[in-house]
């Protein structure tokens, strides 16, 4: 503001006012109007509201991107998957985000999702495992053939090709294949799921022989000698190729102790077999008489 003239202005405008309520003569320089519009053009313009134009398109596009980041993170956390595998001639134990355990036998598997195991406790397996699970809301472990559930126990799961057992040591455990049989299990008994989806339980087994191989022994039982020999190259890392028909069944045991050589000098004998070493890992198998 120009304070001199403004003052000037006001200063005029109180001496002829004095002038008219003493009732004597007075004479306007300038006119009333003239006298606002120099006061006006003299006062500071007063700042004015901020006008912010909003551009639509944009806060769509944010929008838009905030809830696909949303979507994008949120499926991570559902899906991402973590595998732990165990090679031939190998065992592994894994903890779960739950601190529950699990021993992984030769050439098997687990997978699951860490970041949402609060929500779901699931495992798949391919292989054989043991687990020994943390009390908690349901735990799954699903193959191909089967499916258990447990809330807080230790088991056995044997899940290669179309072989599918499971073999209860403490509390409870329920077994479900994919033709939708049921059967619910106690310490001391097996479930296993035949080819037609059925489930065979047997009550007041002797579980060592089917948790052995925790202790690297394994035994055998009437096993068909091709699964021997099967066997024997999981647990050794070796091929074996077995140039026989021999529909025999074995019995015996043997440890990880001993090198595979010693361990096909106590089988194949005794199955009227000998082995002919072709490298270093691999062996073949054959009728002893040729």
């Amino acid at each position: 503001m120009k304070k001199n003239s403004l003052h000037t202005d006001l200063t005029f405008v109180d001496q002829q006012s004095k002038a008219f309520f003493k009732g004597g003569k007075f004479r306007w320089k300038k006119s009333e109007a003239d006298i606002w519009a120099n006061i006006e053009a003299n006062l500071v313009d007063q700042p004015h509201g901020r006008s912010i134009s909003l551009n639509f398109n944009l806060v769509r596009w944010i929008a838009a991107a905030s809830i696909v980041i949303l979507l994008s993170f949120g499926s991570f956390l559902r899906f991402y998957t973590l595998t732990i595998k165990t090679p031939a001639g190998q065992h592994l134990e894994a903890m779960l985000p739950d601190q529950s355990e699990v021993k992984l036998n030769a050439q098997s598997s687990i997978s699951y999702h860490p970041y949402w195991w609060l929500i779901s406790r699931k495992v798949n397996l391919e292989g054989e495992a043991f687990f020994k699970v943390q009390k908690g809301s349901k735990f799954t472990v699903e193959s191909k053939i089967g499916i258990t559930q447990v809330l807080g126990t230790s088991f056995n799961i044997f899940a290669r090709e179309e072989i599918y057992k499971v073999t209860c040591i403490t509390g409870t455990v329920k077994v479900r294949s994919r033709m939708g049989y049921e059967a619910i299990i106690k310490p001391n008994s097996k479930a296993e799921i035949n080819k037609k989806g059925e489930i065979n339980v047997s009550t007041q087994i002797e579980t060592f022989p089917e948790i052995s191989w925790e202790k690297n022994i394994f035994l055998f039982t009437a096993t068909p000698v091709h699964a021997v020999f099967t066997e024997i190259e999981r647990q050794y890392g070796v091929k074996i190729d077995t140039k026989i028909n021999n529909g025999s069944l074995y019995t015996g045991n043997f440890s990880k102790d001993q090198n595979v050589e010693e361990i096909l000098e106590y089988v194949c004998p005794a199955l009227g077999l000998k082995y002919v070493r072709k490298s270093v890992d691999e062996y073949l198998i054959i009728q002893k008489n040729e």
